[in-house]
């Protein structure tokens, strides 16, 4: 990897760059910047965390598949092409997204290998390397950088903790930054998680604009000040726990479109994020990429499904 900035991320206020047009409501948010569009519970809109959206046809060495574009155009979330912020603005930005990004998805594509081999022993019929090829010729892959904006919570009023033993019926208690859900794709890849307090080093437009110096990397929290925060799984089993991805490794877990290949072998795993409470200023930022079949990829041998009408169904689900 060519750029230095993976150890030292550079965070600025994306909506001070709306002015330069990176939300597409064409592309129903899913593409650019997104914040406060997404409905994870009836009636309540998201406004915890910010969004920048990526299709991730780069990692193919074209913009964005014409194919894609033309065959599926109703399906503007997935083919709208790529919105970035200017390059005098944000310098090296777009570069090393896409490197963190192929990055990724190369290592998705061993642990595909390895999923294959395993489902080739246990399911009748499925075909020898599949999920590997699905995610090595994807035109549908999706990157979400995220930003988990600083909770406000008044003081005095007691945030349920894991350790209270209320989470069977308290987890929307819990998910103070990101609600329970399942990811739609195959393989979903993580990066570690970073802190920082807003507090003390607000991230501001402004101070990367003198272009005739690099950015200043922001510092990082060296681990959340709430050691409850972070990312939870359920498991099959409905036992909540906290994943721990060290700062030099990936994580990787499975989605719906993966279960509905496999019959069940593999399953979706729900999952929610909590937040820093009474933590001050403290933002956490992530990077997500989901690795999902090519629009016209059959899912559902059974049926013909292709993913392009799973994702219809997803979409009529939500709306």
């Amino acid at each position: 990897m060519s750029s230095t900035t993976y150890t030292e991320p550079v965070t600025v206020k994306l909506e001070e760059l709306q002015t330069y047009s990176l939300s597409l409501p064409e592309a129903k948010y899913l593409t650019g910047w997104c914040r406060g569009k997404e409905a994870l519970r009836r009636g309540s809109y998201d406004t915890q965390k910010g969004s920048f959206y990526v299709n991730c046809d780069f990692y193919h060495g074209v913009e964005h598949s014409a194919h894609a574009v033309n065959a599926y155009s109703d399906y503007p979330e997935l083919s709208a092409s790529n919105v970035w912020p200017p390059e005098d603005l944000l310098p090296g930005f777009r570069q090393c997204f896409e490197e963190l990004c192929s990055l990724v998805i190369d290592t998705a594509v061993l642990v595909a290998r390895a999923c294959d081999r395993y489902a080739t022993l246990e399911i009748d019929g499925y075909e020898p390397g599949y999920l590997e090829r699905v995610v090595r010729t994807s035109t549908t892959t999706k990157a979400r950088l995220l930003h988990y904006y600083p909770l406000q919570v008044d003081a005095g009023v007691h945030q349920p903790t894991p350790s209270d033993g209320k989470l069977d019926h308290g987890e929307q208690d819990l998910d103070t930054w990101c609600t329970t859900h399942i990811d739609h794709g195959c393989l979903t890849g993580l990066t570690s998680a970073v802190y920082i307090d807003e507090s003390a080093h607000p991230p501001t437009l402004a101070s990367y604009q003198d272009t005739s110096l690099p950015p200043t990397p922001l510092p990082l929290l060296p681990d959340a000040p709430d050691p409850d925060s972070g990312l939870y799984i359920r498991s099959r089993t409905g036992v909540v726990i906290k994943v721990e991805i060290p700062p030099d490794c990936l994580a990787f877990q499975t989605g719906e479109t993966l279960q509905l290949i496999t019959g069940g072998k593999f399953q979706a795993v729900p999952h929610f994020v909590r937040g820093s409470v009474n933590a001050g200023q403290v933002a956490r930022n992530t990077l997500a990429v989901f690795t999902q079949p090519s629009l016209e990829e059959i899912v559902d041998h059974e049926t013909g499904k292709t993913y392009a009408q799973f994702c219809r169904e997803i979409a009529e689900r939500f709306t």
